[in-house]
C-alpha cells in the first residue's frame, strides 16, 4: 500500500485627487484682467484657461481631440468661463474639488424643460450657456453637481493610471495604501497551505477584512465572482479580466456601504467606470523589460468612438496584453535557505523520516550534506512563480443613442479571455512503502520516505477565464426625475489544467510492479506520464439581474431640494462545479474528494437614499436597504451621514452605518482538508477516545462537511473626517475609521481545540470518539480601525511650469481578531504585513513635458512566529531581525506631447532597483502582498490619436 501524506506538521505611488466632498466654488475666484482665450482647437482653449485661472482640469487627451472652442473674452467666474468653453462641444465638467474639474462627454440627453441646473449668465455672454452636468458618484445613488458624500472617497483618473506604469488593474489596486492584494499563488494555494493550485484568480480588498467584505462594481453593477472557489477566501472577483485601457477612472469608497449596495460592502467598493461616450480613436503600444532582460511585456490596444444619427455614441475598444511568467529562480534572493542573513535554513530534506532526523536516500549518501542532509532537499521558493505569466485578449462595446426628447437606450457587451501560467515547486510528501518493496529502509521498511516527485517537474496550472458581460437599459428623465431600467448577465467560467500532480492509485501499481524506482534516476516518461497525468477543474457562474432606478427632488427646502434615490433590484446567481475525474474518485494526492455541483440562489433587495441640506453648511444623508436572500431570510441595513462646513475652508463629515451578507453559494460546501486520520488532544472533551496513541494524544478519522445551519454575517461602521483647504492650493484630508465585523464564517478549529466544538465530535455506539468534522460556521469576529489621510498641494512658477505635490497613507491602528467566542482575541496589526504605508508624488508640467516622480513606503512588519502573541525566536532576537525593516520604491515617469497626434511616454519603475527583504524564511525572502519581486523595469509606450 503506497500512501502520501504531508511532509511536515503617480509608479508604484499614483498621483490621487483628494476625496473631498464638501468643496464650494470659490466666491474669488474671478481674474483681475479677465479671460483671453481664442477661438481654435479644445485642448488649446482648456490650457490657456488653466494657466489663467490656475484651476486643473482632468481629462483624457482624446476625449477633446478634433473639438472646438469658440474662445472667450470676458470677466466671468471660473466656473461660467469653463461652461462657456464647453458649449457645444458635447462635454460636460464635473467639480472633484475647488480647484478641480473632472471633463466627460454629456453622458445622456437633456430634457427640454425643467433643466436641474443652469450656469448664471452674464448680460455679454452667450444666450444658452452649456450647464455644468451631474454625475452619480459612488457612495451615493443621488446624482451630485459634485463629488460630495459623506463617506470618504478616492477617485483615480485616467492620467493617474497611465503615469503609474501599471499594466494589470491589480497591481495598481494592491498597492494602494489601505488594499491588500490577494496574489493568483495564494489564491490557488491557501497561502502556500495546499499544494493543489484550486483557482487563479487576482484580487484585492480594503482594511485586512479579505475580500468578501469588498464589492466590486463596473459601472455601478455587480461583477460575477470567480468560476472557482478559492481553497480559504469564498466567492472572489478576478481583476485580470478587465484591461486598464478600457478604463476611464476608478471611485473607491472607503468604509460600509452595505446600505446603499448590499452584500460585500462592509468594508468598502471598488467602482470600475469603463470609457463611453468617445470622440475619435486612439492605438496605444508599449514594451517593457526588466532590467536583466526578463519579465517582458507587450500591450497593443485600440479605442474608437462614433458619433450616431440623432445624437448618439458607439465606442469599441480592443485589448491584447502578454507577460511573461517569472519564477524564483530568476532572482538570487528567493530562496528559504536564509543562513546567510543569519536565520534558518528552511529547505525540507528527503530521506527515511525518523522522529527529526532524516536518512538520505540513496543518491545522496556520496553527497556533502552538511547537518541533517540538507544537501537531499528541496528549496520551493526556487520554483514559485513570482509573477504569473499572462496572455489577456478583451473586446468592449457601448452602444448609446436617444430615444424621442428626454430617454435614451443604451447597452453594453464586454468579452475577455485570460490565460493564466504559473508553478510552484515539485510535488512532495511522505510515502508510506510496503515492506517488501526494493525502495523500503531495510533495517525498517516501516519508516515513510519524505521524498520530491522531482522527475514529475514543478506542479503547474494553466487556468482560461472567459468573461462575458452585456447589459441592455433603458434611461431618461419625466420632469425633474431620471429614472433608469436596466437587465444585465454576467458570466465568468474557468477551466484550470495542472500538471505535476501525483495519482495515488496510480503510483501504487507502479511500485508494486516496480515500474516506479524512489532510488533510481531510470523511471521511463511512459511511467511519469501514468503517475502523473493532467487534471482539470472547471467552474462558472452566471449573474442575471434586474435593476430599476428612479431619483429626484422631493420637496423644497431653504438651502435646497431635499433629493431621494429609490430603487429595486432581483439577482439570480447559478454556480457550476466541474472537477475531473480524478477528483471526483478522490485520486489526487493530498487533495479532497471533489464533487459536481450545480446550485443557484434568488436574492432581490428594496432601498432608498435622501439627501437634506439643512442649511448652506449643513446636509444629511440617510441610506435603508432591505435585502432577501434565498434561504436566509431578510436583513435591514440602515446607514446614515453628515457633512457640514462651519468655514468655507473647513469641513466636517461622518457616517454610521450597518452590513449585512448572507453565505454565498461558495460557502455552502465542505472545506479543503488533507489525509484520513489526524491527532488531537486528549483532554476532558475527547475522552474516552478509541485510539490513544499517547498519554496527550487521540488517533481520530477527519472528514469535512457541509454546514447547511450556516447564518449572514453582520457589521457595523462608522467613519469620521476633516477637510482643511486654506486655499485653492492646498487641501488636507483625515478619516477615522471603524468597521466591527460579527458571525464571521469560518472553518472551526476542531482538531486543535475540540472541547469548543462538541456537535464535530464522532463517537461510535459505545459513546468513544472515532472522529473529528471539518465545517463552516459563524464562530469569528474582526474589530478593524484605522485612520488614512490626503494631502495635495499645487503652485505654478512663470518659467518652471506647474507642479503638484500629493501625499496618500495609511494607518492600522488595530486588526482583532477572535476566531471563536470564547477564546481570546488578538491584534494582528502590523503582524506579517505592514501596518502602515504611504503613495506620494512630485509632478512637474513644463511646456509638452509631464514628468512625474512617485514612491512608495511601506512600514516595517513583525515575522510571522505562530501568532501575534508569541515571542521572537532566539535566533531572530541574537540577529535583530524580529521584523522586517521597511522600505520605500520609485518610479519615474515622463511624457511628451509636443508631436502632433502622438503621445510617448518611459516609465522606470523601481528606480534604486530595491531587493525585497523579509526575515520570516518560508516566503522565501520576501511578501507577496506587499513586495516588487521584479527588480528596476523600463516600459516605453506610443500614443497614436486620430
Amino acid at each position: 500500500m503506497v500512501k502520501i501524506s504531508h511532509a511536515f506538521i503617480v509608479s508604484v505611488a499614483l498621483t490621487f485627487a483628494p476625496e473631498v466632498g464638501a468643496y464650494q466654488a470659490p466666491k474669488g475666484d474671478f481674474t483681475a484682467d479677465g479671460y483671453r482665450i481664442q477661438a481654435g482647437a479644445l485642448d488649446d482653449a482648456l490650457n490657456a484657461f488653466a494657466a489663467q485661472s490656475r484651476v486643473q482640469i482632468l481629462y483624457s487627451p482624446s476625449l477633446v481631440a478634433n473639438r472646438r472652442s469658440s474662445g472667450l473674452n470676458a470677466h466671468v467666474s471660473a466656473r461660467d468661463a469653463l461652461a462657456r468653453l464647453l458649449q457645444g462641444t458635447g462635454l460636460t465638467a464635473v467639480a472633484v474639488n475647488a480647484n478641480t474639474y473632472l471633463l466627460q462627454a454629456v453622458p445622456r440627453p437633456r430634457p427640454v424643460a425643467a433643466p436641474r441646473a443652469t450656469v448664471r449668465r452674464e448680460v455679454s455672454g452667450p444666450s444658452s450657456p452649456t450647464q455644468l452636468d451631474t454625475v452619480h458618484v459612488t457612495g451615493t445613488r443621488i446624482p451630485r453637481s459634485a463629488f460630495q458624500t459623506s463617506t470618504p472617497l478616492t477617485i483615480i483618473t485616467r492620467e493617474q493610471i497611465r503615469s503609474s506604469g501599471h499594466q494589470t488593474l491589480f497591481d495598481l489596486l494592491r498597492l494602494m495604501p489601505g488594499m491588500t492584494g490577494h496574489h493568483p499563488r495564494d489564491v490557488a494555494t491557501a497561502g502556500g497551505a495546499s499544494q493543489v493550485p484550486s483557482a487563479a484568480a487576482a484580487s484585492s480588498s480594503l482594511y485586512s477584512l479579505g475580500p468578501r467584505a469588498t464589492l466590486f462594481l463596473v459601472d455601478g453593477r455587480r461583477i460575477a465572482n470567480y468560476g472557482l472557489v478559492s481553497t480559504d477566501m469564498g466567492a472572489l472577483s478576478d481583476l485580470n479580466g478587465i484591461p486598464l485601457s478600457m478604463i476611464d477612472r476608478i471611485e473607491i469608497l472607503h468604509g460600509g456601504a452595505s446600505a446603499i449596495y448590499g452584500a460585500d460592502a462592509m468594508a468598502g467598493v471598488v467602482n470600475i467606470i469603463l470609457k463611453k461616450d468617445y470622440s475619435g480613436g486612439e492605438v496605444t503600444a508599449n514594451f517593457g523589460v526588466s532590467e536583466r532582460g526578463d519579465a517582458e511585456q507587450q500591450r497593443l490596444s485600440v479605442n474608437l468612438g462614433l458619433p450616431t444619427r440623432g445624437g448618439g455614441n458607439v465606442f469599441l475598444s480592443g485589448d491584447h496584453f502578454t507577460r511573461n511568467p517569472l519564477v524564483g529562480s530568476q532572482r538570487a534572493w528567493s530562496t528559504v535557505d536564509q543562513e546567510q542573513a543569519g536565520l534558518r535554513d528552511a529547505r525540507i530534506p528527503f530521506g527515511y523520516y525518523f522522529g527529526n532526523y532524516y536518512v538520505p536516500i540513496k543518491g545522496c549518501d556520496d553527497l556533502d550534506t552538511g547537518s541533517e542532509g540538507q544537501a537531499c532537499s528541496l528549496d520551493r521558493a526556487r520554483y514559485v512563480s513570482l509573477q504569473p505569466g499572462i496572455t489577456s485578449t478583451a473586446f468592449y462595446g457601448h452602444y448609446r443613442q436617444p430615444v424621442g426628447s428626454h430617454s435614451e437606450l443604451y447597452a453594453d457587451v464586454r468579452a475577455t479571455r485570460v490565460v493564466l501560467e504559473m508553478q510552484n515547486a515539485p510535488f512532495y510528501g511522505l510515502v508510506s512503502l510496503p515492506e517488501d518493496s526494493p525502495d523500503a529502509f531495510a533495517p525498517m521498511p516501516v519508516l515513510p520516505l519524505a521524498y520530491a516527485f522531482s522527475e514529475v517537474g514543478p506542479v503547474r496550472n494553466r487556468t482560461t477565464t472567459t468573461t462575458r458581460d452585456s447589459t441592455l437599459g433603458l434611461r431618461g428623465y419625466r420632469g425633474r426625475w431620471e429614472w433608469d431600467l436596466s437587465l444585465a448577465q454576467r458570466r465568468n467560467k474557468v477551466l484550470n489544467r495542472i500538471d505535476g500532480l501525483i495519482d495515488e492509485p496510480k503510483l501504487e501499481e507502479a511500485v508494486e510492479a516496480e515500474k516506479f524506482s524512489f532510488t533510481k534516476n531510470a523511471n521511463t516518461e511512459e511511467v511519469i506520464e501514468e503517475i502523473s497525468p493532467q487534471n482539470t477543474l472547471g467552474g462558472e457562474v452566471i449573474l442575471d439581474s434586474v435593476v430599476a432606478n428612479f431619483d429626484g427632488p422631493l420637496f423644497a427646502m431653504p438651502a435646497g431640494d431635499a433629493t431621494v434615490a429609490v430603487g429595486a433590484e432581483a439577482r439570480r446567481e447559478r454556480l457550476r462545479s466541474r472537477p475531473g475525474g480524478a477528483f471526483m474518485r478522490g485520486e489526487v494526492a493530498l487533495a479532497q474528494k471533489m464533487e459536481t455541483r450545480n446550485s443557484h440562489r434568488y436574492d432581490s433587495a428594496l432601498y432608498a437614499e435622501m439627501n437634506l441640506p439643512l442649511h448652506e453648511s449643513l446636509s444629511i444623508d440617510a441610506a435603508w436597504r432591505v435585502d432577501h436572500n434565498g434561504g436566509h431570510g431578510s436583513r435591514v441595513s440602515p446607514k446614515a451621514g453628515f457633512k457640514w462646513s462651519p468655514l468655507q475652508s473647513l469641513t466636517l463629515r461622518g457616517s454610521v452605518g450597518e452590513g449585512y451578507r448572507a453565505p454565498t453559494l461558495f460557502e455552502m460546501r465542505r472545506p479543503m482538508t488533507f489525509g484520513d486520520t489526524e491527532i488531537v488532544p486528549w483532554n476532558p472533551a475527547t475522552d474516552p477516545c478509541l485510539i490513544q496513541v499517547s498519554e496527550t494524544d487521540c488517533l481520530v478519522d477527519k472528514q469535512a462537511t457541509v454546514n447547511s445551519r450556516l447564518k449572514p454575517e453582520t457589521s457595523h461602521s462608522r467613519t469620521v473626517g476633516v477637510i482643511w483647504s486654506p486655499t485653492d492650493a492646498f487641501s488636507l484630508t483625515l478619516n477615522h475609521y471603524r468597521i466591527r465585523r460579527n458571525n464571521e464564517i469560518l472553518v472551526i478549529n476542531s482538531l486543535q481545540r475540540p472541547e469548543l466544538y462538541p456537535e464535530a465530535l464522532v463517537r461510535d455506539s459505545d459513546g468513544y470518539l472515532t472522529g473529528v468534522n471539518l465545517y463552516l460556521d459563524n464562530v469569528g469576529s474582526t474589530d478593524v480601525r484605522g485612520w488614512e489621510f490626503d494631502a495635495d498641494y499645487r503652485f505654478e512658477t512663470a518659467r518652471l511650469g506647474k507642479f503638484a505635490l500629493r501625499l496618500n497613507g495609511h494607518y492600522l491602528d488595530h486588526l482583532i481578531r477572535r476566531s471563536h467566542p470564547t477564546v481570546d482575541a488578538l491584534d494582528y496589526a502590523g503582524y506579517t504585513t505592514p501596518n502602515r504605508s504611504a503613495l506620494g508624488s512630485v509632478q512637474w508640467s513644463y511646456r509638452n513635458w509631464i514628468t512625474t516622480l512617485n514612491l512608495r513606503y511601506m512600514g516595517p512588519a513583525k515575522v510571522d512566529f505562530g501568532d501575534p502573541t508569541k515571542s521572537c525566536y532566539e535566533t531572530w532576537q541574537v540577529s535583530g531581525k524580529c521584523r522586517t525593516p521597511s522600505a520605500t520604491v520609485t518610479d519615474l515617469n515622463i511624457a511628451y506631447g509636443g508631436f502632433e497626434h502622438w503621445l510617448l511616454s518611459l516609465n522606470v519603475s523601481n528606480l534604486s532597483d530595491h531587493r525585497p527583504v523579509n526575515y520570516d524564511e518560508s516566503p522565501g525572502g520576501y511578501s507577496i502582498v506587499d513586495d516588487d519581486p521584479v527588480g528596476r523595469y523600463y516600459l516605453v509606450s506610443a500614443t497614436y490619436r486620430f
